[in-house]
């Protein structure tokens, strides 16, 4: 069990880290106009990039803290 956690929490930071590099990783300019009624996709796409970032934190601290629970009180009920 232990060595399965420890292996995902690397895959798991490895996949973060490239992601984060790729979001500061420095991009051309995007031109602020446009043809008319357009919203700038590029924009939205970034932001969007960036909201998995924070939402794929969430869920591990959200995980991180069921387990622990659940570990807590397991330990708890050692006597069988």
């Amino acid at each position: 069990m232990t060595r399965t956690l420890t292996s995902s929490v690397f895959l798991w930071t490895a996949s973060l880290g490239s992601a984060l590099a790729q979001q500061t990783n420095p991009a051309p300019p995007i031109p602020e106009t446009g043809p008319s009624g357009s919203n700038s996709t590029a924009a939205n796409a970034a932001a969007t990039d960036f909201n998995w970032i924070w939402l794929s934190l969430v869920i591990a601290v959200v995980v991180l803290a069921v387990w622990y629970i659940a570990r807590r009180r397991q330990s708890g009920n050692l006597r069988g």
